[in-house]
């Protein structure tokens, strides 16, 4: 394409022998690529077999393999997993724990953990009292289910005169019941002996007065945090009532100065995060460390100021 343009831009024409000598030119100029072409491909062709060739003979002491030699070691590969599928079949599996039983001193050890753990007190306080929790959730479901309170007795419903049968009593059961009730007393007697037994615990713990002592002094101390945080939420809410009033005083300054219309909008500002504070302390957290009336507090103190 190239030689045919530079011939078209010459400007004249050419003669007959200068075209057979283009001609000769470019047809010698394409055997020769076409020669080098030929030379890559037979280069890249034998390099790809030398490659695969030393592949299949390995190196030195590794087996030649064949043409079909993947195919030969997949089913290897799966006759020697059936053979050991089978096998494992086969084997007699030991009964029991497979795990080797312990030692003395290891059973000693565990022995001396587990007698440690139920002599901890606050192990046994914490069981304590998911037990009990546990048996209050379970009085309040049945008493939300029932209608009943816990304890209470349950009257029983009487039938109607209507449904209700006369009994008819047997005369041989009469005189039977009359020679019963001079042994009858005898067995009452023991009845209460063996009620008065089974009501005696069987267990006996020595930590029982520790353990009470304990839960009292924890009962104590919340009862102390509830009554200090209820007094601390409702000092907050009189700090809110006064910042309010002090937010409708500015409220009539404010048409008129600038200054008293920003001090209104920050007071209601310290007034919504306020509520919020009490909010939090309500929910029994303090937000970012500080108490709700220590906030109403620095909220009245700066809304007095302005």
């Amino acid at each position: 394409m190239q030689v045919k343009m530079k011939l078209v831009n010459l400007g004249h024409a050419q003669s007959e022998e200068t075209r057979m000598k283009i001609g000769n030119g470019v047809r010698m100029g394409w055997e020769r690529c076409r020669e080098k072409l030929k030379l890559q491909e037979t280069c890249y062709f034998e390099w790809q077999n030398l490659i695969a060739e030393a592949s299949r003979k390995g190196f030195v002491g590794e087996e030649e393999k064949q043409w079909d030699s993947y195919e030969i070691l997949d089913e290897q590969l799966e006759q020697e997993w059936l053979e050991s599928v089978e096998q494992s079949r086969k084997m007699a599996r030991p009964k029991g724990s497979k795990r080797a039983p312990n030692s003395l001193e290891q059973r000693r050890k565990i022995s001396e953990a587990i007698s440690a753990k139920w002599a901890d007190p606050a192990r046994a306080y914490v069981a304590f009292s998911t037990e009990n929790a546990y048996r209050d959730r379970v009085c309040t479901a049945l008493y939300k289910y029932h209608g009943t309170p816990v304890g209470a007795e349950r009257k029983r419903k009487r039938r109607p005169s209507s449904e209700r049968q006369p009994r008819t009593q047997n005369p041989t059961k009469k005189k039977a019941n009359d020679t019963d009730n001079s042994t009858g007393n005898v067995t009452e007697s023991q009845k209460r002996r063996t009620r008065l037994r089974s009501n005696m615990p069987l267990f006996k713990d020595p930590l029982a007065s520790s353990k009470l002592e304990m839960i009292k002094n924890i009962r104590a101390e919340r009862a102390a945090a509830e009554n200090k945080k209820t007094e601390a939420i409702e000092r907050a809410k009189l700090l809110k009532a006064e910042a309010e009033k002090a937010a409708k005083a500015l409220e009539a300054a404010a048409t008129k100065s600038p200054l008293a219309q920003a001090s209104l909008i920050e007071t209601r500002n310290l007034i919504a995060k306020a509520i919020q504070s009490i909010e939090i302390g309500q929910n029994d957290s303090h937000g970012n460390g500080r108490h709700p009336s220590i906030a109403l507090a620095e909220l009245v103190n700066q809304a007095e100021r302005k």
